[in-house]
């Protein structure tokens, strides 16, 4: 299994239930980062938390809705039981984060930089990955369905479980990836299918990627 660095969280850290965005606010006021705090249900919707750095943080319970994130740094940042749908990470860092039975549907993680990064039980169909360093990930009991990975860069990823279907690996080099264990039905690629090449499937997947290419398997 791939050693993947997990977050580091502080004991007895503080709890924040209420006043988030005075949290932002005083943090782009001071040029300072959010740190060693537990933000834990905190529901918000259509707001802008770009550019702010957090570091050692847990989010819990929380939904945060069509929210901006953009150009935002999240380092030693534990995610569980949050729902983050179509919010937008554009150009973002992730590093020794994981993710835990959360709801990232339709997010937007284009042109970001992952690494360390542990993704268990979570939606993050339709999101956007487009243009994304992705290095020392693992994802399982995941579903990816309809989620656009084009033009991204996938390094030491491990995926189990995980659902593809739908799937955009537009210009994504998937030599080394291991989909034995996921499902991958439906996936685009370029005409030429240049993406799979090197990549690990089954033999019940070799026979459905067969049939892109426009080759008949005879039994």
């Amino acid at each position: 299994m791939l050693k993947i660095k997990g977050p580091l969280i502080l004991d007895n850290i503080n709890v924040i239930t209420e006043d988030f965005m005075t949290l932002v606010e005083n943090a782009r006021l001071e040029d300072d980062e959010i740190e060693n705090v537990c933000i834990n249900g905190i529901c918000l919707s259509n707001e802008d938390i770009s550019s702010i750095t957090f570091s050692q943080v847990e989010f819990k319970n929380c939904e945060f809705i069509d929210c901006i994130f953009e150009k935002s740094s999240f380092s030693n940042v534990i995610f569980e039981k949050c729902d983050f749908s179509n919010s937008n990470f554009d150009n973002s860092y992730f590093s020794c984060c994981e993710i835990i039975s959360s709801k990232w549907m339709g997010a937007n993680l284009a042109n970001s930089s992952i690494k360390n990064f542990i993704v268990d039980e979570s939606n993050f169909n339709f999101a956007i990955l487009d243009k994304t360093n992705l290095r020392y990930i693992r994802f399982s009991n995941t579903t990816l369905n309809n989620a656009n990975i084009s033009e991204s860069v996938l390094k030491d990823v491990e995926f189990e479980e995980v659902e593809f279907i739908n799937a955009n690996f537009f210009k994504t080099a998937l030599k080394g990836i291991d989909f034995t264990k996921s499902q991958i039905g439906g996936i685009s690629m370029s005409n030429n299918f240049s993406e799979l090449k090197g990549a690990i499937v089954n033999s019940i997947q070799a026979s459905d990627l067969a049939k892109l290419l426009g080759v008949i398997i005879s039994i």
